[in-house]
């Protein structure tokens, strides 16, 4: 009889079981696909997720949008045009987000933050369209899609740059940037 009942509760626990599996709402899959879109919002510190305990000065730049979600700032291969940019300052552009949790690394974990939006194009406005660039920035960023044989000709290459010797860095960088003409050196 013992058996009998243990036969009858094992048959009762698989078939709950068996009920909960099939009835239990599929987790849709994560899409990792990145998502073209267009953002507008402050250029800000991310906030962390702990806030607790004692914080330190670090600063990882992000967007807040207007809808007050978070989202880590990429430049791409133009790293060093966030320098143009200034904090608090307002803009919109286009580029790619990839939500925070299809990221491999853990790095982004500490921030509350939805994704990391890589901008391709800035729309408006851009943060420098009628004021002066920095030449540094515009020169150096010729470095991410030219090559040097050694880096004394890209120190001459940039030194040369700034002199203003090459023209069409700066109208490159422009039009990378979706700068107007009112954006000078």
């Amino acid at each position: 009889m013992n058996k009998n009942i243990i036969a009858i509760l094992i048959i009762i626990v698989a078939g709950i079981a068996g009920y909960l599996i099939i009835n239990s709402p599929e987790k849709a899959p994560l899409d990792s696909t990145p998502q073209n879109t267009t953002l507008s919002g402050t250029y800000v510190c991310l906030p962390h997720t702990d806030t607790s305990g004692p914080q330190t000065d670090e600063c990882a730049f992000g967007l807040k949008t207007d809808d007050g979600l978070y989202y880590a700032v990429n430049f791409g291969e133009s790293a060093s045009v966030m320098e143009q940019f200034q904090a608090n300052e307002h803009i919109t552009a286009e580029g790619f987000v990839v939500i925070k949790e299809a990221l491999s690394s853990d790095h982004w974990a500490k921030y509350n933050m939805k994704g990391i939006f890589t901008i391709t194009k800035m729309i408006e406005p851009a943060p420098v369209s009628s004021g002066k660039l920095n030449i540094t920035v515009v020169c150096e960023s010729a470095l991410a899609y030219m090559t040097f044989p050694d880096s004394a000709s890209a120190d001459t290459f940039i030194a040369e740059c700034k002199e203003g010797k090459h023209p069409e860095v700066i109208k490159h960088y422009k039009a990378q940037m979706g700068l107007g003409d009112g954006a000078a050196i």
